[in-house]
């Protein structure tokens, strides 16, 4: 093959390869925007006011996911702009809502969202696209001959105002914070409070007040830990005790000892009631011998009191008088208790007594004189 014609050869499948490439790139570009090319879609549309640089190509989610793609961007004859967008058919069953009515409410009284589109984009400078909100279940399917509801709620530039608005606010509140600084007299204020710090610094540098011993004295700071050391002890015990005390309630609670009786079952009610009555009685009690005229009133308040308390005291001197006489064997008794030789010959007798047959039948005939003049004494009752 001669040199020219191999050169054509070469040119003409230069120009087939580049060809091929450019058709190969197209296509993968336009398939590539293409969002599930291949399945059945549904027609939609929707009119804005603003479509903020949306184009046809651009993607259209709903809830974030993506589900088709814009159709067409055109100007209507009232100057909104009405966009048509293709969904696939899985999806357009989240389309929900009835046109004309929003404000279909269920059987309590709420307000069923209907679903609505919405001007979004990809991150702060990405691309626009449509984001259309799922409906509530309970709505009927949307029907796409009927132009979706819009909302201005998703627009970058209304956000991004929004933003702007709060940062101007900031900055406003940051100048009416600094002006003072500006003030001379602050500042004057400032290097007052300055001199007045550094003053006390060196007071507590150079001085002996506690401050200044606690920073130096390891001894008065070892105080100071003790103290903090037996004050968390305290705190413990009482954590310790709360916890007791709890656990104390807790069984009162739940047991079924006295306490629990009293407190939870029909005992306690009962005792209350009872000393309540007692409390009551003895209240009545009390007013009866403080207002009446029996003895105990007349113990109390009256002079018979003190005669009482003048006869016992007599009475007592009596009887240690008595007493006295005894133990210095004075009389029979004195005698008897104190002198043993007056024992032994009471001792005596008793047993010549018990052995003399003639006394014993003396005593025995007194003691049957006795009976029967005892029986004498007493009258029989006459029958009637």
């Amino acid at each position: 093959m001669s040199e020219p014609k191999r050169r054509r050869v070469e040119l003409r499948v230069g120009i087939f390869v580049v060809v091929a490439l450019i058709i190969g790139g197209t296509l993968a570009f336009v398939i590539g925007n293409q969002q599930s090319m291949f399945k059945s879609k549904n027609d939609y549309h929707a009119i804005f006011d603003d479509v903020g640089g949306l184009r046809a190509g651009n993607t259209v989610r709903i809830a974030g996911v993506s589900v088709g793609s814009v159709d067409s961007v055109m100007f209507r004859d009232d100057g909104r702009v009405e966009v048509h967008f293709r969904i696939v058919e899985d999806a357009a069953r989240l389309i929900r809502g009835n046109p004309g009515d929003e404000d279909a409410t269920d059987d309590e009284g709420r307000v069923m969202e209907r679903s609505a589109a919405v001007i979004g984009s990809k991150g702060m400078l990405g691309d626009r696209l449509i984001d259309i909100t799922v409906g509530d279940g309970r709505l009927p399917t949307w029907d796409p001959a009927q132009p979706l509801p819009t909302s201005e709620e998703g627009d970058l530039f209304a956000m991004v105002e929004g933003v702007a608005g709060d940062v101007q606010e900031v900055v406003d509140n940051l100048k009416q914070a600094t002006d003072p600084l500006g003030d001379p007299a602050f500042g004057n204020d400032i290097r007052e409070t300055a001199h007045n710090l550094a003053r006390l610094t060196g007071m507590l540098a150079g001085g002996d007040g506690l401050v200044q011993r606690l920073m130096t004295d390891p001894s008065t700071a070892d105080d100071v830990e003790e103290t903090l050391a037996n004050i968390r002890a305290t705190s413990n015990e009482l954590r310790r005790t709360a916890r007791s005390a709890r656990a104390i309630t807790e069984e009162v609670e739940r047991g079924d000892g006295t306490a629990h009786t009293l407190i939870y079952g029909q005992e306690g009610k009962e005792a209350l009631e009872n000393i309540g009555r007692a409390s009551g009685e003895l209240a009545q009690l009390l007013g009866d011998v403080r207002t009446g005229d029996g003895t105990v009133h007349d113990l109390i308040y009256e002079d018979a009191a003190d005669e009482m308390v003048a006869n016992l005291t007599q009475a007592s001197e009596d009887i240690a008088a008595v007493t006295g006489e005894i133990r210095a064997g004075r009389g029979t008794i004195g005698g008897l208790v104190m002198d043993p030789s007056i024992y032994e010959d009471v001792k005596r007798l008793v047993g010549d007594l018990e052995r003399n047959e003639i006394l014993r039948a003396l005593v025995r005939y007194s003691i049957r004189r006795d009976d029967s003049r005892g029986d004498a004494d007493v009258t029989p009752v006459a029958e009637e």
